[in-house]
């Protein structure tokens, strides 16, 4: 007999993600995630009209767990600097804690742009960049930050960090913490200057790692368990 919570949507959307992830979206099919679960199609269908409507509602929900780190950064910290390592950090994290929601909307974002929800994806990847972008130009404004154009900066950020769905391995040699440590030593420093001891850097990446490890809700995974407590 099934249970309640094998039925609800957010195990549905839960296996979903799962299968597009492992799968791709066009060979992932409302069957699939129907057996797995031990429910009918039909029940799959009550909950969601479509594949495609699943595919939206994943990107839905993907994105409102972004926004709501986003705003608890904002809230913890005002500092620029350590907002924008915050951000750098989440960003890289969900690929380990939010794994499959992470591949299934990055890796297959282009479909939205075909179908039905092209505008509303546009809007919420636009809003999240806007957050970016005005954390980079309170800190050039405030003189701690030196960019002359922060949405080009914010979109060579959100490339390193989004694409690294291509490369990162949760079981890789490098953490999840290393890695976000490193990036923002790369973008805060400069890949032109030499690289230098810097114990307050290192202090701030603490401080802003931290922040995001306490945001409310937040995924964890026993990976990051793991890499947390030795990071």
């Amino acid at each position: 007999m099934k249970s309640s919570r094998a039925s609800s949507r957010d195990a549905i959307l839960r296996v979903f993600a799962e299968h597009v992830a492992a799968r791709g979206y066009a060979d992932t099919s409302l069957g699939d995630v129907a057996s797995e679960l031990g429910l009918s199609k039909g029940t799959i269908v009550h909950h969601f009209r479509s594949k495609e409507a699943m595919l939206g509602e994943l990107h839905v929900a993907y994105f409102g767990r972004r926004f709501a780190e986003a705003s608890y950064i904002g809230a913890e910290l005002d500092d620029p600097v350590e907002r924008l390592i915050a951000m750098i950090y989440a960003l890289l994290a969900a690929h380990r804690d939010d794994r499959a929601a992470s591949l299934a909307c990055l890796r297959e974002l282009v479909r939205y742009f075909d179908g039905e929800l092209n505008e509303f994806v546009r809007t919420q990847r636009n809003a999240y960049t806007e957050i970016l972008v005005g954390i980079l130009r309170d800190g050039a404004e405030q003189g701690v930050l030196h960019t002359t154009d922060p949405t080009m900066s914010a979109l060579q950020i959100f490339g390193m960090c989004n694409y690294a769905w291509t490369w990162y391995r949760p079981d890789g040699p490098q953490s999840v913490e290393e890695i976000a440590a490193r990036f923002a030593r790369d973008i805060l420093g400069g890949l032109t200057h030499p690289a230098s001891n810097d114990s307050g850097l290192d202090e701030r990446i603490a401080a802003a790692l931290a922040v995001v490890q306490r945001v409310p809700g937040r995924l964890v995974t026993r990976t990051s368990l793991a890499t947390t407590s030795t990071a």
